[in-house]
């Protein structure tokens, strides 16, 4: 997530929106339980145990990751016609490749291969997935129930509103108010945790690409933008056999950007994450 931030920010032009149609937002996890992943270790299996679907989302997916070379995949079935699903992607890692899954307590488990499961709910309900994985052998070596709760939508925030107006992933998002109301309505079953409000600061910092400064605010409640389009970072280097430096990186944007991260709890699935949004000033 922070390189995702990093590179919007260094670039601006890229306008990375969330809001009723927040398919784009940048997702990072929260100091709680975050994940629904576990690991079976004796079967070698990395997958979620509970899952949400939104009924006006197409793309709902989740990844099941394999420890053991050789493993795959085989099937994945619903227990109900109201409830698509389809393996539609497969990743293999050979050699001395790898592919990573995070697990409760920021634990990373390096696995061999990795499968998208994608799945559409028709209506509102309760389902279950049941994925089948196999060995080299095409021998069945165990089966892993995923539960599914589907609802209007999987997405937390149903809008975000800051001066009167929507932040939507299809709009440019630049806000002409210096400041104004910031209003945040969350979906039915996600709960409002906290919001908190981040800008750069003017001083130079001592890090090449620096994080923003975040304030925590209450909802429905003013919040003003930041202004200037500039600062400064050093870019260090350690010394090296053949060569070190030290220098200053001047920034100069074409907006301020305003971080806006939103915290909530999913109620059903029991996590604690984070969803961020950058407000754009056209000054």
């Amino acid at each position: 997530m922070k390189q995702i931030k990093k590179i919007a920010a260094a670039f601006l032009a890229l306008i990375i929106a969330f809001g009723y149609f927040n398919a784009f937002a940048i997702e990072s996890q929260a100091a709680s339980k975050t994940t629904t992943y576990v690991l079976d270790t004796k079967k070698g299996v990395c997958y979620p145990t509970k899952v949400r679907a939104g009924i006006r989302e197409l793309s709902n997916s989740c990844s099941i990751y394999l420890v053991n070379e050789g493993d795959y995949v085989a099937s994945v079935k619903s227990n109900s016609s109201n409830l698509l699903t389809k393996i539609t992607g497969k990743a293999v890692y050979t050699g001395n490749e790898y592919t990573y899954v995070r697990l409760e307590g920021d634990k990373e488990q390096k696995c061999r291969s990795r499968s998208t499961i994608t799945y559409h709910a028709k209506k509102k309900g309760t389902y279950t997935l049941t994925v089948t994985i196999k060995n080299a052998k095409k021998k069945t070596t165990c089966k892993k129930n995923i539960r599914v709760y589907a609802e209007e939508y999987a997405t937390p925030v149903k809008t975000l509103k800051y001066a009167g107006k929507l932040y939507n992933s299809i709009g440019t998002n630049l806000f002409t108010k210096k400041s104004g109301k910031l209003q945040v309505v969350m979906n039915k079953g996600f709960k409002l945790q906290k919001i908190e409000v981040g800008k750069y600061a003017e001083k130079a910092y001592k890090e090449h690409n620096p994080e923003p400064v975040y304030v925590k605010v209450k909802n429905k409640t003013n919040i003003s933008l930041a202004e200037s389009t500039k600062y400064k970072a050093n870019s260090y280097s350690s010394p090296g056999e053949y060569y070190s430096y030290e220098s200053e990186v001047n920034y100069d944007y074409l907006y301020p950007v305003t971080y806006v991260k939103v915290t909530y709890k999913d109620m059903k699935l029991g996590i604690v994450r984070s969803i961020e949004y950058e407000l754009y000033y056209k000054n």
